[in-house]
């Protein structure tokens, strides 16, 4: 379904949204902004497809105009683990990166 679960913490990596879609939500997601998952679930995109959606604490959106009448998420793919980015970050460090992070500190 999605590599996260309710109150993990996940980073934005994708804020383009269609433009008309203000319309639709209260408040949109920010790149590179952390969030906290308060719902996974399956939702339907703006195409009709299926989609993982997720909701966010601190975004509180309207409901969708549809039988199941739930609160309008996002798409999963839109967010990564903050702990899969940060372990990213450090797998990019260069190896004289690394050697200047193990030289001791005069104080």
């Amino acid at each position: 379904m999605s590599n996260f679960s309710i109150g993990d913490k996940v980073v934005c990596v994708d804020d383009k949204f269609p433009p008309d879609i203000s319309k639709l939500y209260d408040a949109l997601p920010v790149k590179d902004s952390t969030y906290v998952v308060r719902d996974i679930r399956l939702g339907i995109n703006l195409t009709l497809e299926g989609d993982v959606s997720v909701l966010l604490i601190g975004l509180v959106n309207p409901k969708a105009d549809s039988k199941a009448n739930l609160e309008r998420g996002f798409r999963a793919d839109r967010f990564r683990p903050l702990e899969e980015l940060r372990s990213e970050k450090t797998e990019s460090t260069t190896v004289e990166e690394k050697k200047k992070l193990l030289q001791p500190v005069e104080v």
